[in-house]
């Protein structure tokens, strides 16, 4: 079945993504192109947070409010932070910290993982010499989000880290070749240690679910849904919204229950707004909203 009526909120970007939703249910994006990250409320529209940080990516807020910013600046990507109610002069770089086992981080921080991937086993050789078989894109994901992350980034207040995801890279620097799994999603997705979370496979076009644990990997995943796509978002009711072309919700239990079409090919999905029930849409060029 179809879906709620969609409304544009605003339009003429260049390409927007990067999402996150603070205390408040605001919405925080970024356009990359014109090196801006704007906010939405329902009180205020549409606003500049800043129109002069460098390189962002992807965003993330902490509980304090802080907002965290992948910046694509640097071989390795660089994150800095800045409190957007702040001074604008006002920003700080965070370095790479231990936070295995024998780290600094604290122990009840959630985590930021990328919410699509892509994993299909491009870097090495996959055939098998004694059975002649390959190895699966599940298996080969399954086995990849399992690895524990050793390092990353915490947040001003300590409640979220950011797992530093390692990057393949040719070249001197940025200009060159690279790939990272946060610096290629369209968004981060927060997770507790303990609790599930869903994960796109872009390389099959697969919604997984598992368990994620302390050290930044995935534990027990599993296919929850035959559809994958740039981003995923979960309803306050537990239903799972995927943008794939369209907006496609599923239950819990992975049942495709409704479509909510688009105008434009949506990027993101983040719900907010006051109640948190308020489905942001983001496409390259406006931004929506829906009331499923």
């Amino acid at each position: 079945t179809r879906g709620p009526q969609v409304e544009r909120l605003a339009d003429g970007f260049y390409s927007i993504s990067g999402a996150t939703v603070d205390a408040l249910g605001r919405l925080y994006f970024v356009d990359k192109y014109y090196q801006r990250i704007y906010r939405w409320s329902e009180d205020n529209g549409l606003e500049i947070v800043r129109d002069d940080v460098h390189d962002p990516v992807n965003l993330a807020i902490d509980d304090a409010g802080n907002l965290i910013v992948l910046s694509s600046d640097g071989r390795e990507g660089t994150v800095y932070t800045f409190d957007p109610a702040g001074p604008a002069t006002e920003l700080t770089v965070l370095g790479k910290r231990p936070t295995g086992r024998s780290g600094s981080a604290p122990d009840d921080a959630d985590l930021l993982l990328p919410g699509n991937w892509w994993v299909n086993g491009e870097f090495r050789d996959q055939i098998d010499p004694a059975s002649y078989e390959f190895t699966t894109l599940r298996e080969l994901f399954e086995a990849y989000v399992a690895i524990p992350k050793t390092e990353g980034y915490v947040s001003p207040d300590g409640s979220v880290i950011l797992p530093a995801f390692p990057v393949f890279a040719q070249g001197a620097d940025f200009r060159g070749i690279r790939f990272s799994d946060t610096l290629d999603a369209y968004s981060l997705v927060r997770g507790t240690p303990g609790e599930r979370i869903y994960l796109i496979n872009d390389s099959e076009t697969m919604t997984y679910r598992g368990t994620l644990n302390r050290d930044g990997s995935i534990t027990d995943a599993e296919p929850f849904a035959n559809r994958g796509g740039e981003s995923l978002a979960v309803g306050p009711d537990g239903r799972v919204f995927i943008a794939n072309g369209q907006v496609f919700v599923f239950d819990d239990a992975g049942n495709e229950t409704g479509m909510i079409p688009i105008p434009e090919r949506p990027l993101q999905l983040a719900f907010g707004g006051r109640a948190g029930r308020t489905l942001y849409i983001l496409t390259h060029h406006s931004l929506y909203i829906a009331r499923p």
